[in-house]
């Protein structure tokens, strides 16, 4: 097992974009776009379980982590899609394996339509392919009342608790530590621009699904409220080659309400695949 990724950045259309990189030498790439809020790190358990067989790159995208932000604030749709688009032209992959959470997923499905040639397949993870106005109204509530710092990591661990009721705790504490950075005054504040919040797009990437070709797995958690059972099947029948993978025990951030199942259900849908 490959524990430890590398860093590495990119310039892309001025801005310095950063990624961790786990595997390199495998002749099969997995791409990973995590959702709002979050950084490439949040994908670390998930990597280091699978990076003997695969190379993985897990974006921190724009205004996330240790990437730059984008100044004045520019996070539409098409915005991260061409930092993934770029990325994928710059480092040359061919035949991606594609996997998003939430936002990531969005820009997943609009990549992987718009550049059917360079996804060997696609994984959407909890998110449904037209938010809700609810969605963004909770986001905006994020922007206007998530703490703008934290006294201690048991504090933003709290606070993640929230949203990952089935996380581990110790999974949390990991992915606190590079979530988080100090400022001069010793608080610790999230590496993400609250900006990205403000502006979330109306994405709608129903027109998108018919022209997926490759094989795609939907997958939701089984207790999320952002992503409705209905929706994720009937995003599995419209996709050509879509199936579809419900995890027990797990929310909207699925992959880390239960890892383990979550790393089985992708495992054999690649395998599927990659036999």
């Amino acid at each position: 097992m490959t524990n430890c990724p590398e860093d590495k950045f990119i310039h892309i259309d001025g801005l310095r974009l950063h990624y961790l990189e786990w595997g390199n030498g495998h002749p099969v790439t997995m791409l990973l776009l995590h959702g709002i809020g979050n950084d490439a790190h949040v994908w670390d358990h998930f990597a280091q379980n699978v990076a003997n067989r695969i190379r993985i790159i897990a974006l921190d995208q724009r205004g996330h982590g240790l990437s730059d932000w984008p100044m004045p604030p520019a996070y539409r749709c098409e915005d991260y899609v061409a930092d993934v688009d770029k990325l994928v032209y710059a480092l040359q992959l061919n035949e991606l394996i594609l996997m998003g959470h939430s936002m990531g997923a969005l820009h997943a499905i609009n990549y992987a339509a718009m550049q059917p040639g360079k996804v060997a397949c696609l994984i959407h993870a909890d998110i449904e392919p037209c938010p809700p106005d609810w969605n963004k109204k909770y986001l905006l509530n994020l922007y206007e009342n998530l703490p703008h710092f934290y006294e201690s990591i048991h504090d933003y661990v709290q606070e993640a608790q929230k949203n990952s009721p089935y996380a581990d705790e110790a999974l949390l504490y990991r992915i606190a530590s590079s979530a988080l950075e100090e400022g001069k005054d010793g608080k610790l504040r999230s590496r993400f621009d609250r900006e990205v919040l403000l502006h979330f797009d109306r994405y709608d990437q129903r027109p998108y699904l018919r022209d997926i070709r490759c094989p795609s797995l939907i997958i939701r958690g089984k207790e999320s409220r952002v992503m409705r059972h209905e929706i994720a099947k009937e995003m599995s029948e419209i996709i050509h080659k879509g199936s579809f993978a419900e995890i027990p025990k797990a929310t909207h951030p699925v992959h880390l309400d239960n890892p383990v199942e979550f790393l089985r259900v992708v495992s054999e849908f690649l395998q599927s695949i990659f036999h």
